[in-house]
């Protein structure tokens, strides 16, 4: 597979003004600290949950960001990398009491030559300082960085550039996918501000991170949403069922819109024991008067079988059982229809995709479990096709219906 970097595309930043640049190898740089490899243990990263440890970290300084708390924004990030062996740029974000917010990462690609990175993330209303960080097993050399404050319209650009080095998704969803979700649909539309809390895990967290915000802003330019990510690693509704747990990771966030997602609701005892839990949320959701969405999993581990030599077997089919339980899909619909609630279907779109690609083994992953910034697009892209579906008028009957 060839070194993958998502600058190849250049978006430029053009009238934006830089929030910081480090000129030369980070190593050198003041204020810049390592941390020592803890490769081989199982350590607690705690919005992805207990992994084998990525490596050794160098890490900038906090860097205070340029919003005030309530205010979203998007950031491009550029900076030049040349590593041994795969590794992982980072970026750990902090709130007003300088408390962890999930994290945003994904991969350096090993390579004789130094490669340029352009990546882009969205920074929520909570943030307010970020740190910069490379994590690695092997030697890493990066340099040369600068965090530059966008605007949506160039986040998307970006999202747009890394798109079209992609295979293009053949997929449209039902037209009804707003149906129950009336209120989100005329906020879209209105410019109404409306909170929109994304629960779950690392996966959601993913979605989370794709810059999908950007999509939807460009379509609905004079909407107003502001999008909370609420997450625990490798955790599923087993734990926020709780109410103490439901209150600390939904409850206070007030959200308009509850998204449920991700893929550990079903790491629990049994399959109807987790969508029991995950019938109590929305219950719980439902009394707190928010509309509700139920999200199937999206792409995580890279299910497609190998050949003797590591290549993907062509014509491979899938099913819900190809891989228990990653691409169950039908029984999260049918637990929306009986609650109620809206469902869109996450996983039919992505394992299609997937299926037709023609791509190596994990070219959309950064790890075992995590999407790199190509499973990451596929998801922001599907998730856009949704939220235009919102752009249909609701009548009368749909509203009185649905309210």
């Amino acid at each position: 597979m060839s070194i993958f970097c998502s600058c190849a595309t250049h978006v430029k930043n053009e009238g934006f003004e830089e929030l910081v640049r480090y000129d030369g190898h980070v190593n050198k740089l003041p204020g810049w600290q390592f941390i020592a490899s803890e490769a081989g243990k199982m350590v607690h990263v705690p919005f992805e949950g207990y992994y084998e440890s990525k490596g050794g970290r160098i890490q900038s300084p906090v860097i205070k960001l340029d919003k005030d708390v309530g205010e979203e924004a998007y950031y491009s990030i550029q900076f030049k990398a040349q590593a041994e062996e795969q590794c992982y740029w980072w970026v750990d974000l902090f709130d007003l009491q300088n408390k962890p917010l999930p994290d945003i990462n994904s991969a350096v690609y090993p390579g004789s030559d130094r490669t340029e990175y352009h990546q882009m993330i969205y920074s929520g209303s909570s943030a307010t300082s970020m740190q910069l960080a490379f994590v690695s097993k092997g030697a890493v050399s990066v340099s040369d960085i600068t965090v530059t404050r966008v605007d949506y319209k160039t986040a998307a650009k970006w999202s747009d550039s890394l798109y079209a080095e992609l295979p293009q998704i053949d997929f449209e969803p039902a037209e009804d996918s707003f149906e129950l979700l009336p209120k989100t649909a005329s906020a879209l539309k209105s410019g109404e501000p409306w909170r929109v809390v994304m629960l779950g895990d690392s996966i959601m967290n993913d979605s989370y991170n794709s810059v999908f915000q950007a999509l939807v802003k460009r379509d609905y330019p004079q909407s107003n949403l502001d999008y909370i990510i609420s997450v625990r690693g490798s955790t599923g509704c087993w734990f926020y069922e709780e109410p103490e747990n439901f209150k600390e990771y939904v409850t206070k966030h007030k959200p308009d819109l509850l998204i449920i997602g991700g893929v550990s609701n079903l790491n629990t005892k049994s399959i109807p024991a987790a969508f029991k839990s995950i019938e109590n949320v929305i219950e719980q959701a439902k009394s707190i008067g928010c509309e509700i969405l139920l999200l199937s999993a999206p792409h995580s581990v890279d299910w497609r079988q190998l050949d003797e030599d590591a290549r993907v077997l062509a014509g491979q089919k899938w099913d819900e059982g190809t891989i228990s339980p990653k691409l169950i899909h039908t029984p999260f619909r049918k637990l929306a229809e009986k609650c109620g609630i809206a469902f869109w279907n996450m996983t039919v779109p992505m394992a299609d995709y997937i299926a037709v690609s023609g791509e190596p083994h994990n070219y959309f992953n950064r790890d075992f479990i995590h999407n790199n910034d190509r499973g990451k697009q596929i998801i922001a892209r599907i998730l856009q096709k949704y939220f235009r579906k919102g752009q249909r008028d609701f009548n009368t009957t749909d509203l009185r219906k649905n309210l």
